[in-house]
């Protein structure tokens, strides 16, 4: 009696200790439900017409789902199941043994071009393929990561479902969730797919065989981790155009409330957690710019609401595609590898359903998204209508005062206008985008008209009121950039924190107009105040708490080099400023990055330097890469190119055509100043070309408007 007392109490104390990664409880089974198709629509029909119960308390969140490459079923799986951007490999496919291939049986392909294959697995015999095609990328997906650490673990995995079309259209792609790096794993495909005459395509999920096949797999396993591919509503949506609308929408509901049935089923038992993610919308919302997909998390020990947050994009309700091999690694307590850049979620239960929340903001990213070309393209082209307005009346000798009156107004708006963007972020949640973008630019008119009418010095203002508001805006966690036209879009996936390419450039522009009331100040002055703002200004850019924007600190941190070195002694000798402006400044810019990544939570910039320091020499070169990928890509194809080619030749002609407009030695400083940081932010960041655009053209709209000063004096 009294041992078993002790074994009681052994056990007791055990459990009381026990602690699990975020939050998560250790489930014996972890079910994840891949739904192709599945969209944020039939999330909002479910939430709305499902059981409440079941949808309301669970983890939900909208996904970013981006590959490397173009979105697609296959892209977006490879992505979501290797931690990491990925892209697929034609012909992809799993397969039972004894299936053929072009007349072949997959064994004997596999046979013939490997040499082997796994006895007891599905067979996937372009594997070998997949791993060659990634690891030639910049991103070098690491294929089977999931399933080789889960194996590693002592996690049995197990693979159900198919996303079939016929007997010859194959689409199995819910495998690589659990395949390990050999390409194996156990599983079912066609069996519990069944024959039905009535339904999409002739096949549907059999949830009675499926039910079945988890049963016995958890019975014989420990601890299992089981991929279920749900293809009815894949099988739907391919043949949507072929549907009367009244058939459609019959089995539309028939396909989300068996999916429903299926997931309330395995949701009821306690031995299991659930997953449930859409690799890929279906095409109607593709093109309808819903390009996010919802995730659906049921833990077992949470019976509240549960909001998911991600310390990969740090926002509410959005999270990456790389947090969910961290996250399934979680549920069995198992660290995620080193190469992984995201996290596991974060589980915070609420007391009040936060449901509709999630729905207005997932539908206000759609609008900003929908819409930001249009918007964007106009509020550029505007721009440099203006800077080519102004440009031809500085070339005229003589310009009557009005015109001139009303170009530096229209000088005053255009610089304002970033402002207006980040502050009336929200009013786009209650307008149309086109009467938004009006709104936005009368409000910049008028506030343009407000500042030449009432201060002196209508430049210095407008760059302390920017600088200010960037600044409280970082301060705050960035809410208004994370939703301004101007910002970042969660749904691109370039950024999803910190300060964006294109307010980087217009902050610091901004913060060095503020120098202008110290033209006449002495060397030693203008060099001490000089310092202290850039010296902030890398603070607010490189925290990891505030901007987290390497390309913008380092671009500072040179632009205050040159400052530096330009009043320094060793001015006149060559062989000394030189080595000290391209090698000296950027090595001490890299230190005092690494230095502000060590506060807060970890980002994309501390996983980075974490990578080089390991010696991981390729993953650097993998980076710079992309940097200039993306470069090139948005010189060819984005409208910043309209405003950044324009801007930078109107400088260059100044330059040539007005050699001695500023007299003034500390007036030259500034302008140089600001010249090498644009150049900078072209240079080191991975959207140069935005930054460098925004930069460079609130340095001409400056350099403008005292040319237009000098003209109004001579006039």
């Amino acid at each position: 009696m009294k041992k078993r007392w002790i074994f009681v109490i052994s056990v007791l104390v055990a459990m009381l200790l026990t602690t699990n990664v975020k939050g998560f409880e250790q489930p014996q089974t972890l079910i994840l439900i891949v739904v192709p198709d599945f969209s944020f629509e039939e999330a909002e029909w479910l939430l709305e017409y499902g059981d409440r119960n079941l949808w309301r308390t669970a983890g939900f969140a909208a996904l970013n789902v981006r590959p490397d490459g173009s979105y697609s079923y296959l892209n977006n799986t490879v992505s979501l199941s290797s931690g990491i951007r990925g892209v697929g490999v034609d012909h992809w496919n799993a397969f039972e043994q004894g299936e053929i291939i072009d007349g072949r049986k997959v064994e004997d392909l596999l046979l013939q071009w490997t040499g082997s294959y796994p006895q007891n697995s599905l067979l996937h015999p372009y594997f070998h393929k997949l791993v060659e095609k990634n690891n030639e990328t910049t991103f070098r997906a690491p294929i089977g990561i999931l399933g080789e650490t889960l194996k590693q673990g002592g996690i049995e995995r197990y693979v159900l479902g198919t996303s079939d079309l016929t007997h010859d259209q194959r689409i199995r792609y819910g495998s690589l969730f659990a395949v390990d790096k050999k390409g194996a794993v156990q599983g079912k495909l066609t069996e519990v797919v069944k024959i039905n005459t009535k339904s999409p395509a002739g096949l549907k999920m059999d949830i009675n065989h499926l039910l079945e096949e988890i049963v016995r797999f958890e019975k014989d396993s420990e601890k299992s981790f089981i991929v279920v591919e749900w293809g009815d509503l894949h099988r739907l949506f391919t043949e949507r155009n072929m549907m009367t609308d009244d058939q459609f929408v019959k089995n539309y509901e028939k396909a989300l409330r068996s999916l429903e049935t299926f997931i309330q089923m395995v949701v009821n038992n306690d031995s299991q957690n659930v997953m449930m993610l859409s690799p890929m919308m279906h095409a109607e919302a593709y093109k309808k710019k819903k390009q996010l997909s919802p995730f659906f998390f049921w833990n077992t020990s949470h019976d509240k609401p549960m909001e998911l947050y991600s310390q990969t994009t740090k926002q509410r309700y959005i999270i990456s595609n790389v947090d969910i091999v961290p996250t399934i690694l979680s549920t069995y307590d198992i660290r995620p590898p080193a190469e992984l850049p995201g996290s596991p979620l974060d589980l915070i239960e609420r007391p009040n359903e936060i449901y509709e929340d999630i729905m207005n903001n997932v539908n206000w990213m759609f609008k900003i998204y929908s819409t930001r070309s249009v918007v964007l393209s106009s509020y550029i082209t505007l721009l440099v209508i203006m800077l080519l307005g102004v440009g031809f009346l500085l070339l005229r000798k003589k310009a009557n005062p009005r015109w001139i009156h009303i170009g530096k107004v229209l000088l005053l708006a255009a610089v304002s206008s970033p402002i207006w963007y980040l502050l009336l972020s929200k009013v786009l949640l209650y307008v149309h985008s086109g009467y938004y973008f009006w709104l936005l630019t009368l409000l910049s008119i008028i506030f343009g008209w407000i500042l030449m009418r009432y201060t002196k010095y209508p430049l210095v203002i407008l760059g302390a009121i920017q600088f200010v508001a960037i600044s409280l805006d970082l301060w705050m966690g960035s809410p208004l950039m994370q939703r301004s036209y101007l910002g970042y879009d969660p749904i691109i996936g370039a950024r999803y924190y910190g300060i964006g390419n294109e307010y980087a450039g217009v902050y610091m522009i901004s913060g060095l107009l503020m120098l202008i009331p110290f033209w006449k100040a002495s060397k030693k002055m203008f060099f001490i105040v000089t310092t202290s703002l850039f010296g902030f200004l890398i603070i607010m850019l490189g925290t990891s708490f505030l901007g987290t924007n390497a390309g913008a600190t380092l671009s500072a941190a040179i632009a205050w080099g040159f400052i530096a070195v330009k009043h320094s002694f060793i001015m006149k000798k060559w062989k000394l400023w030189l080595p000290v402006l391209l090698f000296g400044i950027p090595v001490l810019s890299l230190m005092l990055l690494f230095l502000l990544q060590m506060t807060g939570n970890p980002t994309h910039i501390g996983y980075a330097f974490e990578r080089i320091l390991s010696g991981d020499v390729s993953y650097m070169t993998d980076v710079i890469k992309r940097k200039l990928q993306m470069n090139w890509k948005i010189f060819k194809f984005s409208n910043w190119t309209q405003l950044f080619v324009t801007s930078y030749i109107l400088m260059g002609i100044i330059l040539w055509r007005q050699k001695n407009w500023i007299k003034n030695e500390r007036e030259k400083d500034i302008l140089q100043t600001m010249l090498v940081a644009s150049v900078a932010l072209l240079l080191l960041n991975d959207s140069g070309v935005v930054a460098a655009a925004t930069s460079m053209f609130l340095i001409v709209a400056a350099s403008y408007f005292w040319l237009l000063e000098e003209k109004e004096v001579d006039a």
